[in-house]
C-alpha cells in the first residue's frame, strides 16, 4: 500500500539511508530528524484499527485457525512507541496449538471462549522443569520471551484466546520443526534414546515430531 511505502521510505532514508526496504524496515525508533509522531502522520487513521479472520491474515490448520497481526500486516504495530503484533487463535475441542517460541516477545493471552491448559518449558537449571497453567475465560495468562510453549482446548467447547505480544516482529519457531531441520546425526543426538541418525530422519518423515 501507498502508507507502507511512505514509512518504509521515511525510515530507510534516515535509519538505512537505502532507497527501498521491506515492510519490516519500517520498525525505527525515533531520532531527531524524525519523530514519533512524524512516522505516525504518514499512517492512515484506519490503519490503526485491525479486524482478525480477513482472508488475508487468517490461517487454517489441523486444530482450528490463527490470525496473525504483526509490521507486515499492520504498519501501526510498527511504530516506535507502539511496538506490538497480536494473534487471534481458535483451538478445536481437545486439540492443541503445537509447541513453539517467540524469540523476540513476551506473550500475554486473554482467552475469550473455553478453557485452555497452556504449559511452558523452563530453562535449563530451573527448579521446576515447567509452568502448567489452566486458563478459562475471562482470564489471563502471560508467557516469557524466548520459552517453549503450547496450548490446549481442554473444554467441551472450542477455545479462543488474543494473544498479544510486545514487539511488532516477535518471531515464531515451532519446537519439532526446528529440530528437524537439523542434520540426521544432530537430530539423533538431540532426541538421545540411542536414536540412530536413519531412526531420526524416519522419525520427522512420519511426523512423530
Amino acid at each position: 500500500m501507498a502508507f507502507t511505502r511512505t514509512l518504509a521510505a521515511a525510515a530507510a532514508a534516515v535509519v538505512l539511508g537505502l532507497a527501498t526496504v521491506r515492510p519490516a524496515d519500517a520498525i525505527v525508533r525515533s531520532t531527531n530528524v524524525f519523530a514519533a509522531n512524524t512516522l505516525r502522520s504518514v499512517v492512515p487513521q484506519e490503519a490503526y484499527v485491525f479486524t482478525p479472520g480477513m482472508a488475508d491474515n487468517l490461517r487454517q490448520l489441523p486444530f482450528g485457525s490463527l490470525s496473525l497481526g504483526a509490521v507486515n500486516q499492520h504498519p501501526a504495530l510498527g511504530s516506535p512507541d507502539v511496538q506490538m503484533a497480536y494473534t487471534v487463535a481458535s483451538i478445536n475441542p481437545g486439540a492443541t496449538l503445537p509447541a513453539h517460541l517467540h524469540p523476540r516477545a513476551t506473550e500475554l493471552d486473554y482467552v475469550v471462549h473455553g478453557t485452555i491448559q497452556t504449559v511452558i518449558v523452563e530453562e535449563n537449571g530451573s527448579a521446576r522443569p515447567t509452568i502448567s497453567v489452566t486458563v478459562a475465560a475471562g482470564q489471563l495468562s502471560v508467557i516469557p520471551e524466548g520459552l517453549i510453549h503450547s496450548q490446549t482446548c481442554v473444554s467441551q467447547e472450542p477455545c479462543r484466546f488474543v494473544a498479544t505480544l510486545n514487539t511488532a516482529d516477535p518471531g515464531t519457531l515451532l519446537a519439532a520443526s526446528s529440530i528437524c531441520a537439523l542434520p540426521d546425526f544432530q537430530v539423533a543426538a538431540s532426541l538421545g534414546n540411542g536414536l540412530s541418525p536413519s531412526d531420526a530422519r524416519a522419525f520427522c518423515m512420519n511426523g512423530a515430531l
